[in-house]
C-alpha cells in the first residue's frame, strides 16, 4: 500500500505486549514482515471503557475473542487492499462491531491506522434496545461490518484518536453517544455498504485456515508440502493462490514466520527456570539452532537468550543458554 501518512512516534514492540494493551482481550498476533514489530499505541481507560488508537509499521496477522461481558467497536482510518476481517476485504473508513464472544481474525498491512474502543456489553445492548430495533443478535451481521458514510461518526473516532493522547477525562466524551452514533450509521447502512467476500476469497480463506490449523498442530516436526495440500483442500498451486491472496506470502513463507513468532511467545511468557532457548526451538521445529538464532534477531531485534534474560533471573538460565550466545 502506499505511505498515506508518515509512521512519526514509532517504537519497537514485543508482539506479547502489543496483544496484551488491551488487556479484556486474549490478542495473538503474528508478524509477516522480515524486520521488527514497530508501532505507535496509546491507550486510556475512562469510565470503564478502554480506548485504544494504533498506527501499525508491519504486516500482522492475528486472532481475538471479545470477552462474554464486553463488545469492541473498530474503526478503520487507513487501511491497505490486503487487510480484511474474516477473510472479507476491508478500506479506509469502515467500522467493525464485536460483539461479547465473538472470535476474530484479521490482517492488517503495514501503514494501517485504527481506533478501537472496548466497552461493557450491557451498555451497548441498552443503547441498541433504546433505539427500537430487535434484539442484538438478530441484528448482528448488520453490526459486524459497514462502511462509514456517516461525517459525525468519523469525526467522533477522530477524537479519540486524538484524546488518547490527553490527559483530560473530559475529552473523551459520553461513551452513549459513540455507541448511539455507531449503532444507527451501522443499522442504516445499504447492502453495497455492508462488504462480502467474493466465493473465490472465501474457498482461499477456508484453504488458509485448514492449513494453519494443519501448520499450529505439527509445528514441532517438518511439515511438507504435500500433507500441508492434503490438509488445506488444495493443490500446491491453490495453497500457493490462498496465501498470497489473504496474507502476500507463500506457505512456506508463513510457516517460517508462524515457527519464529510461536518461539517468541514462548520465550516471553516461559516460566523462569523451566525453558531453554534450546527447548523453545525445538518445540517449534527448528533444530538448526545457529539459523534459529540468526532468523530470530532479524526479525526481534535481538538475540532469543535475550528475550529470555528479559523475563528471567539470570540465574534461572540453563547452563546450556549460559554458554552459548542463541
Amino acid at each position: 500500500m502506499s505511505r498515506l501518512a508518515d509512521l512519526q512516534g514509532m517504537e519497537d514492540y514485543d508482539l506479547v505486549k502489543m496483544g496484551a494493551v488491551l488487556g479484556v482481550c486474549e490478542v495473538d498476533l503474528l508478524t509477516l514482515s522480515p524486520a521488527r514489530p514497530r508501532a505507535a499505541i496509546a491507550t486510556r481507560v475512562h469510565d470503564g471503557i478502554t480506548y485504544l488508537s494504533a498506527h501499525i509499521d508491519f504486516d500482522v496477522r492475528g486472532a481475538l475473542t471479545v470477552p462474554e461481558d464486553a463488545c469492541m467497536l473498530v474503526y478503520l482510518h487507513e487501511t491497505g487492499e490486503r487487510s480484511w476481517c474474516q477473510g472479507i476485504g476491508v478500506e479506509s473508513d469502515m467500522a467493525v462491531t464485536l460483539l461479547r464472544g465473538t472470535p476474530s481474525d484479521f490482517m492488517f498491512e503495514r501503514g494501517s491506522r485504527f481506533t478501537l474502543v472496548v466497552a461493557p456489553y450491557a451498555r451497548f445492548r441498552s443503547r441498541f434496545l433504546a433505539s427500537d430495533h430487535a434484539d442484538v443478535d438478530m441484528a448482528a451481521q448488520r453490526l459486524r461490518l459497514f462502511s462509514v458514510r456517516s461525517e459525525h461518526l468519523k469525526r467522533a473516532y477522530r477524537q479519540i484518536a486524538a484524546s488518547t493522547h490527553d490527559a483530560d477525562d473530559h475529552s473523551m466524551g459520553p461513551i452513549e453517544d459513540l455507541l448511539d452514533e455507531h449503532i444507527r450509521v451501522a443499522l442504516a447502512s445499504s447492502p453495497e455498504e455492508r462488504p462480502v467476500a467474493s466465493r473465490g476469497r472465501r474457498a482461499h480463506y477456508q484453504v488458509v485456515r485448514r492449513a494453519e490449523r494443519f501448520m499450529r498442530a505439527n509445528l514441532r516436526r517438518d511439515i511438507y508440502s504435500q500433507e500441508l495440500c492434503q490438509a488445506a483442500g488444495a493443490s500446491e498451486r491453490g495453497l500457493r493462490y490462498a496465501f498470497d491472496d489473504l496474507l502476500g506470502i507463500p506457505p512456506n513463507r508463513y510457516l517460517a514466520m508462524l515457527r519464529l513468532c510461536t518461539a517468541h511467545r514462548s520465550l516471553v511468557t516461559a516460566e523462569a527456570g523451566r525453558r531453554s532457548v534450546k527447548s523453545v526451538a525445538l518445540s517449534c521445529g527448528m533444530w538448526d539452532l545457529s539459523r534459529f538464532a540468526e532468523k530470530y534477531r532479524s526479525v526481534f531485534g535481538e538475540q532469543p537468550r535475550e528475550t529470555l534474560t528479559r523475563h528471567a533471573p539470570s540465574e534461572d538460565l540453563t547452563p546450556a543458554d549460559e554458554y552459548y550466545d542463541w
